[in-house]
């Protein structure tokens, strides 16, 4: 193999090296937004359920008591 052939292959593996960490790296990066998306939703939800609650509550009739009278 001459010399440029192997130089050639040590680029290419170089890269190659830097790519496979680049993918691990990304990797990472989706699986913690992936948890930070669900996370998200998961909270997106919860409010959604406090306020249809309170939207109910306001809804509901008040107590038996008339209401005051107007001037």
């Amino acid at each position: 193999m001459s010399e440029e052939q192997s130089g050639r292959i040590n680029q290419l593996e170089e890269a190659l090296a830097h790519q496979e960490v680049m993918s691990h790296d990304l990797s990472d990066e989706l699986a913690k937004q992936w948890q930070t998306i669900e996370r998200l939703t998961r909270r997106i939800k919860e409010l959604e359920e406090k306020v249809a609650t309170r939207i109910a509550a306001a809804d509901a009739p008040e107590s038996g008591d008339p209401p005051p009278p107007h001037y």
